[in-house]
């Protein structure tokens, strides 16, 4: 065991002290070379692309390399860098490989190395590369799905963008713009060297983005150039242009897109309108919706003559009517538009172009936007006009006709001129409340019906107080039982508003005097109070012909003489003061016509028909409407009923009212006041009864 010890201690001296130079027998040179095959792939003809070859030592033994040579017929494509003479023990050393095609054409060759490998002494490493181009493809495109406006022609490429304004508040998006499509359809990069647009008419087309020059576009890549066109003059009516793009593609190198357009007239707003919705005044009521899609696509185009929405919309007289220009998610290309701007600084102009008289003061609220609001309580026909401005002060207008009416049988609108402050009542009295003297009727009180609690005279003071009344049952309970056919205050003015009153009936044939005869509905006007605070000059009151409370006494034409009392009992005599009177006008509606079958008095003749009532407490007797009896409705030969008759009191053979009847309820306290107060009381109720006049 200790000679064993002694003898490897002796040996590994031996060893250390070796310096042996020679190689070891036994390990032979090894050349490993990868890749074992180069493809250059495609390669723009003159260009050069360079790879690379790895030649290794595999073994511990140093690699003699005596020749790198190139064979082939394509040989002459690829050139070696300097070849390695030697690669040291397990070390490496690269070559490169250089390809640069002349043509269009595809190249091979092979690498032939020569080395001391003895078991490979010649290795071989196949090449290949092609000579290629790249291709430059122009495409003009419009798409129709974006909305684009243009035409466009792929062969030869050109543009026509049609007729475009000169001026537009906004620009059409870029999605509505043709464009030019340019791709490398090409194996190889190309390279965009110039793209722009020239010509004489250049400055009118321009393109979008932030594309200059030298792109580079690889294989298959692309980028697209939106172009707009804006005409550059109001004096010029064609344009023409072409974009210019070149590129490296040597059959291809210059691609020319000719550009057209002509200038179109900035075009007036298209306008169009509805009446959209319908506000009942009393709170509850449903309101009227008319701005269905349907309704609205029927009004798109506005009929030569305007919009006529008299039979196709429910107005009552106190209506809140709404207008608008534009329906609910419309885009702006559609209905109310600027075609170059869409609604984008559109200016809006309401305003009443015709009114029934006493109509016109209404008030538009939003008159100046693309809705527009009015509360209209005079009964007859409006006009109302629409006028849309754009930005170049082009101009569209479109009217829009609708009437205010109450769709019931029979109506009486009262309308008076005269200052604020002045009240009149409208009374209409039931046949069966009246006899035979010319007041019967008149403030008929609470004391008809199976309830005894029924009035025979609807007005204002009778349809207040019945609201007032303490106990219940107190009604209007006109006709059959049922509210269907009984009378109706629609309007009640107190002074304050437009100096209107409108009350109605419907089946003014179910009081039982019109079962099997014609039977008669009295009109009457009551000048309730007078709210004017003036100094008017001073007058007297003698109770002769001629100089009674309210007649002009010596206040000469326009004005009437008011006593300074009108007590109950009595007619009002004395000093009083000269006021201008109030001027009633009463209009007769039939069966939900907005048109008056009677005007009183009559507004026809020359010069027009004027009644005054001169003095609070005044009553004039107006008309009777002499109505077709129940039994005749049907009558006529065709089917129809016979058509109410209009028997207007105190008028002359030619329409004029020369002797109005007139006489007086309630009286006047003494101190000049101009209130009409209730002169006799009935089951506790302050009322009105006729007195001396």
């Amino acid at each position: 065991m200790r000679n064993v010890g002694r003898v490897a201690v002796l040996l590994w001296l031996w060893l250390a002290g070796c310096t042996c130079k020679q190689t070891v027998s036994g390990i032979a040179p090894s050349l490993g070379v990868t890749p074992v095959g180069v493809d250059f792939g495609p390669v723009k003809v003159g260009d050069t692309s360079v790879r690379t070859l790895r030649l290794e030592a595999r073994t511990q033994a140093a690699v003699t390399i005596s020749s790198i040579t190139l064979e082939g017929t394509g040989a002459a494509a690829f050139t070696l860098g300097t070849p390695p003479t030697t690669i040291d023990p397990l070390g490496s050393q690269t070559l490169s490989l250089t390809f640069r095609p002349k043509a269009l054409a595809g190249y091979v060759g092979t690498v032939v190395i020569a080395s001391d490998d003895p078991d490979r002494p010649v290795t071989r490493v196949a090449l290949a590369g092609e000579g290629a181009k790249p291709i430059l493809e122009v495409t003009p495109t419009c798409d129709t799905a974006q909305n684009c406006r243009g035409t466009v022609t792929v062969t030869p490429p050109a543009i026509d963008f049609g007729a475009q304004p000169k001026d537009r508040l906004v620009p059409l998006p870029e999605t509505e713009l043709p464009t030019v499509v340019i791709v490398n359809a090409g194996p190889v990069a190309l390279n965009v060297t110039k793209l722009a647009v020239e010509g004489a008419d250049a400055a009118a087309f321009t393109f979008m983005g932030s594309i200059g020059t030298g792109k580079v576009l690889e294989a298959n890549e692309g980028f697209n150039v939106p172009i707009r066109f804006v005409p550059t003059s109001e004096a010029q009516q064609a344009y023409a242009a072409e974009l210019v793009i070149e590129s490296d593609d040597a059959d291809n190198a210059q691609v020319r897109v000719a550009l057209s357009g002509t200038l179109k007239p900035n075009a007036a707003p298209t306008v169009c309108a509805n009446l959209v919705r319908v506000v009942p005044p009393v709170s509850g009521d449903a309101p009227r919706d008319y701005a269905s899609a349907a309704e609205w696509d029927s009004l798109r185009t506005p009929p030569p003559a305007g919009y006529d929405f008299t039979g196709r919309r429910d107005v009552r007289p106190g209506d809140l009517v709404i207008f608008s220009a534009s329906a609910p998610g419309d885009p702006n290309t559609s209905c109310t538009f600027d075609p170059e701007d869409g609604r984008m600084a559109l200016t809006y102009a309401w305003r009443l172009s015709s009114t029934p008289p006493g109509g016109e003061a209404l008030t538009l609220a939003g008159a100046a936007t693309s809705q527009v609001q009015l509360r209209p309580v005079v009964t007859g026909t409006y006009e109302l006009q629409l006028t849309v401005n754009d930005m170049q002060g082009h101009t569209t207008s479109v009217s829009s006709r609708f009437a205010v009416s109450v769709k019931q049988d029979l109506v009486a609108q009262l309308q008076w001129t005269g200052a604020a402050d002045v009240d009149l009542d409208v009374h209409l009295v039931r046949p069966s409340a009246t006899s035979a003297s010319a007041f019967s009727g008149a403030f008929d009180f609470f004391s008809h019906g199976t309830a005894g609690k029924t009035a025979g005279d609807i007005n204002g003071y009778a349809v207040t107080t019945k609201k007032s009344l303490p106990a219940s049952g107190f009604d209007f309970d006109w006709g059959l039982a049922g509210s269907s056919d009984d009378p109706v205050l629609n309007v009640d003015d107190t002074g304050s508003g437009a100096l209107l009153e409108n009350v109605s009936l419907n089946f003014p044939e179910n009081d039982p005097p019109c079962a099997t005869a014609s039977c008669r509905y009295k009109v009457l006007v009551h000048y309730f109070k007078d709210g004017r605070t003036s100094s008017p000059t001073g007058c007297f009151v003698d109770g002769g012909a001629g100089c009674l409370d309210g007649e002009a006494c010596n206040c000469g034409t326009t004005s009437r003489c008011v006593a300074d009392s009108a007590p109950a009992g009595d007619a009002g005599l004395g000093a009083g003061k000269c006021y201008v009177p109030p001027k009633p006008v009463v209009r007769l509606f039939f069966r939900g016509s907005p048109t008056p079958a009677a005007v009183i008095p009559l507004d026809t003749l020359t010069p027009p028909d004027e009644l005054a009532l001169g003095a609070p407490c005044l009553m004039l007797y107006v008309a009777d409407v002499e109505w077709p009896a129940k039994s005749a409705i049907g009558s006529l030969p065709d089917g129809g009923t016979p058509p109410p008759i209009v028997d207007v009191k105190g008028a002359d053979g030619a329409g004029r009212i020369t002797a109005p009847v007139i006489s007086r309820f309630g009286y006047r306290q003494t101190g000049g006041s101009l209130q009409c107060s209730p002169n006799v009381t009935l089951s506790g109720v302050q009322w009105y009864a006729e007195e001396p006049r």
